[in-house]
């Protein structure tokens, strides 16, 4: 799950990494901007889009899988009831 630290006085964004590496960013930050002290409104948060877990955000394979064989057994019957007809 990716992290961004974020300074809201200075509007910086450090790139999303873990949540080791925002910390890291944040006290960079802290060191070069503000003279090692923390600024109103800096926060570590979750990355926008980003899901608990790293597969949350897709649909299942196998939920595809199913849909792909059910249309084409939908199509399979569909042919053999027309060409049944003629």
């Amino acid at each position: 799950m990716p992290y961004i630290y974020r300074c809201r006085r200075c509007h910086a964004s450090s790139v999303p990494g873990t949540r080791h590496q925002a910390e890291d960013a944040r006290q960079e930050h802290r060191d070069t901007k503000h003279g090692g002290l923390a600024p109103d409104g800096e926060r570590i948060e979750r990355a926008p889009g980003s899901t608990r877990h790293p597969d949350g955000r897709y649909v299942s394979t196998g939920a595809v899988l199913v849909v792909l064989l059910l249309l084409a057994l939908a199509e399979c019957t569909a042919r053999i009831a027309s060409v049944a007809g003629r």
